[in-house]
């Protein structure tokens, strides 16, 4: 009779460990869910802030940067269309695992793009960037640094890590 009790309890104990482990991995599908839609919304804002300056009318700097962000957008708004679709995000495939680490390292020389090529605009005073999407523009002239501060952290995070586990 005790070791029918126990077993029970070791049963229930089991169950109710893999009931919280269920209810935290949709926790973390979720908050993945929710960071690829912040990202595919971030580079929708992002695109429409880059055509509005192809106008010929503005006289904005239109050079390799603006058509390097614009596809990158473009780019990222599809792998995150992909990603919720086709559940990318936790998939292990090597090729994928690839295609991440691209996107990484190209999402760091995105962010140089970025913070260069406001600062241009605002340095020339493109009338598109600075009247026409006046918040906008003020928004990315701030986030530019948000994004180079959290990349040197991130970086200093990383470096210190690993020190540690020398």
């Amino acid at each position: 009779m005790a070791t029918t009790r126990k077993s029970s309890k070791s049963t229930a104990s089991i169950a109710s460990k893999s009931s919280s482990t269920t209810l935290i991995l949709g926790k973390t599908d979720y908050s993945i869910t929710t960071s690829i839609i912040i990202g595919i919304l971030y580079n929708i804002l992002i695109l429409g802030y880059i055509i509005k300056l192809e106008n010929k009318q503005c006289g904005c700097i239109i050079d390799w940067r603006h058509d390097f962000i614009k596809y990158f957008s473009i780019s990222t708004i599809i792998w995150g269309l992909l990603s919720l679709a086709f559940n990318l995000s936790t998939n292990k495939n090597e090729f994928v695992s690839l295609l991440k680490n691209i996107l990484m390292i190209a999402s760091i020389f995105e962010i140089w793009c970025l913070y260069t090529y406001v600062g241009d605009l605002d340095k020339t005073k493109c009338i598109c960037a600075i009247d026409k999407q006046k918040n906008m523009h003020y928004f990315l002239y701030i986030w530019r640094y948000v994004l180079v501060g959290t990349l040197i952290l991130a970086i200093l995070g990383v470096i210190s890590v690993t020190l540690a586990t020398m």
